[in-house]
């Protein structure tokens, strides 16, 4: 033999090939036409199989369908509750000088069916371009800005820090505990615009507005801004509702001056919010984003509507709605064990 020349592997063409290799991939090959054959003799034997598997296959197909039909009617109609939500919400924030989250909170648990969390969570970051556009047309939208910075900024100085201490509180507190907080400050609000509707406030009337506060002044309001932030962060408030009051009653600030200020006022205060529920995972952001941009247009009718619209009437109405509001909101049933 000549031991120059290898046994095994041979070179064929130039290329080594291993013939142990080739004869397992045909192997491999064989058994594997044999599978196929023993199918089709399988289906052929039994036709009804076949015909089987087709009509599990198309049933699952329709019952797919159907089910995807389904998600997106609700889809829609849930797109459409927050849209309506929002509009409503917009209109009165612009009447009333509010973000609107005293109607977004208890619509979305009533309407859309949200969580009390996750529906303060969403309402203050829905609130952010309502109140953008509702300070906007304060500001611009008369010969005369409608707001006071000096005022909104001592506000904010508090809120800032209360709101984000009211935001993480609101992640200790039940459900329960929740949903009866927020219906009371509903209910406590709703009564005093009830109040000023029927029997206006004879005190703010007749008082002189100077703009400009002391020094002392300002400090007053930011402690109030600070415990206004607490409160808007536990009910997913931008505090609009609970600083027109104060600034009014305990101020003598113009009504009109008072709402264009309390939107400004709660710009921050509801960023700061948001972005804390947010990363405890308690903001919808579709939700938010569909209330909001239905809520600009509506807060925009709403502010050049409050220039000069008489708005007893409207404090009326709004806070027949907000004690409405608390009744919904407020947790009638017994309260469960939690785990």
């Amino acid at each position: 033999m000549d031991e120059r020349r290898p046994p095994l592997p041979r070179v064929v063409a130039v290329r080594w090939l291993d013939l142990d290799d080739v004869g397992a991939q045909v192997a491999k090959e064989h058994r594997a036409v044999r599978a196929c054959q023993r199918l089709g003799q399988v289906e052929d034997a039994d036709p009804r199989q076949g015909q089987r598997r087709q009509y599990v296959v198309h049933r699952h197909a329709k019952t797919n369908l159907a089910r995807n039909r389904l998600i997106g009617t609700h889809e829609s109609s849930k797109t459409s509750v927050e849209a309506a939500i929002g509009g409503i919400a917009g209109l009165a924030g612009g009447l009333l000088g509010v973000g609107g989250g005293f109607l977004i909170v208890p619509l979305e648990t009533m309407w859309a069916g949200a969580d009390q969390h996750r529906a303060t969570g969403t309402s203050l970051a829905a609130i952010l371009p309502i109140a953008l556009v509702g300070a906007g047309t304060y500001y611009f939208g008369s010969a005369t800005p409608q707001t006071d910075l000096p005022i909104a900024a001592s506000l904010v100085v508090g809120g800032a820090a209360g709101v984000i201490v009211g935001s993480f509180a609101a992640q200790k507190i039940s459900e329960r505990a929740l949903r009866m907080f927020v219906a009371l400050v509903l209910f406590a609000v709703g009564l005093k615009d009830i109040q000023d509707a029927a029997f206006g406030s004879a005190l703010v009337a007749h008082t002189a507005w100077s703009a400009g506060l002391g020094w002392p002044q300002y400090l007053v309001l930011a402690a109030c801004g600070l415990g206004i932030g607490v409160m808007s962060g536990l009910a997913g408030l931008g505090g609009g509702v609970l600083i027109v009051p104060l600034l009014v009653i305990a101020f003598g600030v113009p009504e009109r001056i008072a709402q264009g200020t309390s939107l400004i006022a709660i710009l921050p205060t509801a960023a700061i919010g948001a972005i804390v529920h947010q990363a405890n995972g308690d903001v919808d952001v579709r939700a938010a984003g569909i209330i909001g941009g239905a809520g600009v247009p509506a807060a925009i009718a709403g502010s050049l509507l409050a220039l000069w619209v008489p708005q007893r009437t409207l404090l009326g109405l709004f806070g027949v709605f907000l004690v409405f509001a608390a009744a919904r909101t407020w947790p009638w049933g017994k309260a469960t064990r939690e785990a």
